[in-house]
Order: C-alpha cells, then structure tokens, then sequence
C-alpha cells in the first residue's frame, strides 16, 4: 500500500498590525484628566467587523505607550486622529515613526481640515510624515484605505473618497460621499470591550449619540464638517453605552459630544439614562452637554432630569445684530431667552453663556452692551473667549480674514507640552499654539488688551461668585454690575487704589507677554531650553485661574475695600442692606489661605429678603426702597466644605500640574472655594447654589 502523500497547508495570511492613536499630552496630567479615545474607538470597531480576524488594531492615547509598542510590534498602518489641541504632538511623533517605519502607512483624520486646497496643502507640507488625510467621517475611508492597501493595489485613481494628499505642491482628493441622515453599521467600542482599558484607568467617558450640526456659524467647524446635516447613531446602542460605561467607570464627569443636545425627542430618553447611572451608582457628579442654540422645552425637560449634573450651556456668541448676521447666526429672542433662564433658575440650574470677541463687526461698545446683558438677565456663567481661528471654521478661509482684515497671533494652549522618551531614549519635545484674532476692522488690539482685564474681573467677581451677591443686590437698585467692575478697573489704574494698581500692572503685562506674532515665533522661542523648561516646570498658566488664585490669596482684602467704597459711592443702596449683604459675602469668601470664621456671624434676621435679586432668583428683581426691615438677628456658622479642602490642597500643590486643565476636565471650580453655610436654611440657597 502506498505510503499517503503528505500535504503542506496553505500559508496563513498574516495580520495586519494597525496602531490608532489618539495622543494627548500626558507629562503634567494624571489619566484621569484625559478624555477616553471614543473617536478611534468607533474606527476600530467599524474595521474589526470589517476586516475580522484578518487585522491587529491597537488603540494609544499616551504617547510614550504608543512609540514603545511600536517598536516592539512594528505595524504596518498608523492612523492619527488630529486636533487643534494635539497637531504639534502628532508632527514630533509622526515624524519619528515616519523615519523609523520609512515604509508605514501613515493616516490622519479628524474635524479640523480646512476645504481650501491652499490651506490643506499647508497643513500636509507642515505634517510631511502624513500620506493620506481623512475628510470627515473616517470610518468607512479608513477601513477602505486599509483594504486598497492589502491588496497591493498601489494605484491612486482606486482610492476611496474623502481622502487627500500631496502631489509635491499640489492638493489630490477623491470625491466626497454623500452624507446619510441614519449611521449604520458602525458598532460601539464600549460594548466590543475595546475602551475598558481607558475606563478602568478613569478616563473621562465620552459619548456620541448623532454627528454634526444644522447651523453654519462661521467660528465652528462642526456644521460645516456636517453639511448642515444632522447624522443619527442607533439610540438602543447609545442606551446600551450609557449603561455599560456606567457599571465600569468611577470617573466624576461625562461629556455628550453632540453638539445640539435636546435637538431630537430621543435625547430625553439619553438623559433619563444618564440620570439612572447618577441615582444607581453616585456618580457620575457632571455631565457636560452642549443644549441646542434655538432652546426648547425639550431643553427644560433635560435640565429637569439631568438637574445638578449640568450646567445649561445658552450660548449667544454676540447680541449684536450685525455680528450676528456675519458669523451666520440667529440667537432667539431676548424676551423668550429670559423666559428660559428664569425657568432654568426655578429648577435650581446655574445657567451659563459664550460671548466670543472679537467676532466680525463687534465693537468695544456692543460687546460691553452684551455682558451688560447677560448680567441684567441674570446668567449665572459668563464665559468670554478670544477668537480663535480653527481649521474647518469659515472664520478661517481667506476670504474671510480678507474681508473683515483680520490681524492674528500666536500664544500658548497651557498645559499641553512635555517630553516623550523613545525606547532608544531619544527625546521628543512638543507644545501646542494656537492662532487668535487681535484686531478687525471694527476693534482694535487695544481695545482687547482692555476687555482682557475687564472679563478677569466677570470671571472673578461673577462666574466665581466671589462678589456676585453684592453685583446682584446693586442690580436691584438700578446699579448696573458691569459698571462697578469698570469702576474698579478705573480706580486701579488712575492710581487712587495702589494695592490694585500693582495687581492689574501685572496683569496686563503677562497679557501682553502671552503673545507672539508668528508660528514661527513662538517656536523659535520655546526651541531654547530654558524657555521650554519654563513650559515643563508649569510657568505659563491661563491669567484668569492664574490671577484669581493670586487675588484670593493676597488681594482679597483690597477688593473688598474697593468693591464697598465703590457700592457705597453710587448712593442707591440702602446702607443696612449693604453693610449686611457685605457682611456675610465677605465672610463667604475668605482669603485663600484663611480658615471659617472662629465665631458664628451676626446677619439680620430679614436678610433672606434679597433672594429674589442673588443667583437662582428671579432676573430683574428689585428690593424695597428702604432697604431689609430691622426684625434682629440670627447667627450663621460657616463651614468649610470637603470641596474647599480638597481644592485648597489642589492649589497648594499645583506646582507641576497643570490647574486649568485639572479644573476644565474634573468638573471642578474655584467657586468651590466658597463657605457653606452650617444650618439648613434660606440664607445657604441664597448664598451658595449648587453648582
């Protein structure tokens, strides 16, 4: 009998080795202070039901985790999701891997491309290691691209749409596919397991529910990565995600990354979800949502349900007509505005609003006229940004910076540098920049460097509460808040209150100094050792944290004298209901480094009268004339809170730390830093609302 022949078996395919790396500066920040890696997330699992068992996706968010695996694993295929708050620490990197891996291929994507040819062709020669970036959605271009790439096919005109790419000094792309309003098939990298490993290291939970925008505001680029369209993810996935991530992360915030949150009827059900982890778990404390522009009962329900998880993000940008019709715009009306904050307010909800400056056409005046207006409506958080101009955004194409000529410059993301190590122990150093308008045709960069300390002063007195209860009682006596803050500012710098003078010197001077005229500026200079330890040492803070500590820590008796003087000099308030209002938002408010008080504190019994016109009462309250009735008085033991120690042994150690960013992603404030009040009465609701 013949002896069998033996057979060889078919060679195995081998795997192809993707790395997908979603980089963020770690050197100065604990994991816990970083966002979970959700977009990479949702492109690996499109590819792994793709693709099965045929590819080895990894996912990185640490950069140092990303480049020693890379030199043990050696991929094939890297892909770079790519941010305004990474592109420099993506540049370093991938320049690296392109001259170790000469041979990779190498992808970026994410939402900040602009759609002129010049400008991406800026954006390639800057990235140089980058052969293919990714238009809007990656999943499918993605997966597509790793398919034309395993096959060999090497030939351009096979490309998938939605890329591009430099031909020497010219742009190549592939046609754009047609948006679908429903997403499908795209499975969720929760519920694969892919993004454990980021949960169980407290990553912030990130979550996506529907993609893009129906608005065209000119300083975004969210509507115009979405062509106005409004992209649904399965909601019984987004149900299963809430849930699942609920079980398995301990993280105290969660962010909702759609940008209109209320805009469709299922989001009422997302929050109700959202809700149950709180009721079932304790946690998560904060939920950040972007609530729809044009508000809507809906909105008020969602804030009902989610209630101290979030702040209700009203934004307004402007409340100038103009301005408004510039950057493509429509707020609502004032009257329904204030019907919707007041209603927010009885829930128990701080409200919060944007004003962007300078926007096209904004003026010195109308942007004041807007703060002016926001406080007189009575919102809670008033967030004053500089213009930055973001790939993607139309603020950002040619023509626009032509037409409202616009002069830009240069400054510092604070917080977002560090040194990476290669296995070999070579060193990559990276920061990030970014570029902002100083001056259009309609405001001047003097005029910036004034509302520079003018916002200091809302962000402290206002947003921070360290004097919005006496702001909000002047309001109730016809004393327009913005007002007492420029009065201060005058005092300051007219020399009739020295102590305050010194402080806004300062002030101004590191405002100036943030600056820098040119990219290549500010990379020149931090390209000198000591500059860039400078930026590894924590030297360079965001002004308004950084000079809020500073007032609280060695000022805080000096804004209390001028902010009384002041109050006192227009004359309108009673001078009991002044003192006493005084009284206790002095004591609620204590310098930094100062205990409670040793001795309860003497208040008038009456006092619970200004509610109506403090944080949470209603908009355009007004006090009697006399003042609070004399009826005696009651004591009032302040109390430190565990969220003041906490956020005083924060401070104390930030040496290191970045603490903007520590407050921006752990959903803490330095409103935290306030007094309670012991007993459970009227004057804590008054006087400290949650936040």
């Amino acid at each position: 009998m013949a002896e069998p022949q033996s057979q060889t078996p078919p060679p195995m395919t081998p795997k192809t080795k993707i790395f997908l790396a979603d980089l963020a500066h770690t050197y100065s920040v604990t994991d816990r202070s970083l966002t979970v890696p959700l977009g990479i997330g949702y492109v690996k699992a499109y590819c792994d039901t793709m693709f099965g068992d045929s590819v080895d996706i990894r996912l990185f968010k640490h950069p140092e985790r990303f480049l020693a695996a890379a030199e043990a694993e050696r991929p094939e295929i890297f892909g770079f999701a790519n941010y305004g708050w990474n592109e420099n620490l993506n540049r370093e990197i991938g320049r690296h891997i392109r001259k170790t891996f000469p041979d990779a291929l190498i992808v970026a994507g994410g939402p900040n491309t602009d759609p002129e040819d010049a400008l991406r062709l800026r954006f390639l020669k800057k990235h140089d290691y980058i052969d293919f970036l990714v238009i809007d959605g990656g999943e499918e271009p993605f997966a597509e691209l790793v398919e034309w790439h395993r096959t060999g096919a090497g030939d351009t005109d096979k490309l998938p749409g939605n890329l591009a790419w430099r031909d020497g000094d010219t742009i190549r792309s592939t046609p754009e596919r047609k948006l679908k309003k429903i997403i499908e098939g795209i499975p969720s990298p929760y519920l694969s397991g892919d993004l454990d490993e980021f949960l169980a290291a407290g990553m912030i939970p990130l979550f996506e529910t529907n993609r893009g925008c129906p608005f065209r505001c000119t300083f975004c680029a969210w509507g115009s990565a979405s062509k106005d369209l409004v992209r649904r993810l399965n909601i019984d996935q987004a149900l299963a995600e809430i849930a699942y991530v609920g079980e398995r992360s301990d993280a105290g915030n969660w962010i909702v990354c759609d940008a209109n949150f209320g805009l469709l009827p299922r989001d009422v059900d997302l929050a109700k979800a959202i809700r149950k982890v709180k009721d079932d778990h304790g946690r998560p404390e904060k939920c950040h949502i972007w609530l729809a522009k044009n508000v809507t009962d809906r909105n008020l329900e969602i804030g009902s349900i989610l209630n101290d998880m979030i702040v209700p993000v009203m934004a307004v940008q402007s409340l100038d007509e103009q301005v408004l019709e510039h950057i493509k715009r429509d707020n609502i009306s004032t009257e329904t505005y204030k019907e919707y904050h007041r209603k927010f307010h009885q829930q128990g909800s701080r409200t919060y609003s944007d004003m962007i400056v300078p926007l096209p056409g904004e003026t010195l005046p109308s942007h004041i006229l807007g703060l002016q207006s926001l406080m007189d409506l009575g919102v809670d958080i008033i967030q004053n940004h500089n213009m930055r101009l973001l790939a993607g955004a139309e603020t950002n194409s040619t023509e626009t910076r032509r037409r409202f000529k616009f002069a830009t410059r240069y400054r510092l993301i604070h917080g977002d540098a560090g040194i990476y190590r290669t296995p070999d122990g070579t060193e990559i150093r990276a920061f990030e920049y970014e570029e902002s308008l100083r001056a259009t045709d309609s405001m001047s960069e003097e005029d910036l460097f004034h509302l520079r300390k003018l916002h200091f002063l809302v962000e402290f007195c206002w947003n921070i509460q360290v004097y919005k209860d006496l702001l909000s009682c002047a309001g109730a006596y016809g004393i327009d808040p913005v007002d007492v803050l420029k009065r201060i500012l005058a005092d300051a710098e007219s020399g009739a209150r020295p102590e305050l003078g010194a402080f806004f010197a300062e002030f101004d001077r590191r405002s100036h100094d943030e600056w820098f005229e040119s990219a290549e500026h500010i990379e020149r200079h931090f390209a000198d050792p000591a500059n860039f330890q400078r930026l590894l040492n924590q030297e360079f803070e965001k002004l308004n944290i950084q000079f809020s500590v500073i007032a609280l820590r060695d000022y805080k008796a000096a804004f209390d004298t001028a902010i009384a003087d002041i109050l006192r000099g227009f004359g309108s308030i009673p001078p009991a209901t002044l003192a006493a209002t005084e009284t206790l938002s002095f004591a609620l408010f204590p310098p930094l480094a100062s205990d409670p008080p040793a001795r309860p504190l003497e208040v008038p019994a009456d006092l619970p009268m200004i509610q109506s016109c403090l944080p949470g009462g209603d908009p355009g309250g007004h006090l009697p004339e006399g003042g609070i009735p004399a009826a005696g008085t009651m004591s009032l033991r302040l109390v430190e809170t565990p969220a003041r120690r906490t956020l005083r042994q924060t401070i104390a150690s930030a040496q290191g730390t970045t603490l903007s960013k520590i407050l921006n992603t752990q959903g803490i404030t330095l409103r935290d830093l306030r007094l309670a009040v012991a007993q459970d009465t009227a004057y804590d609701s008054a006087f400290r609302r949650a936040v």
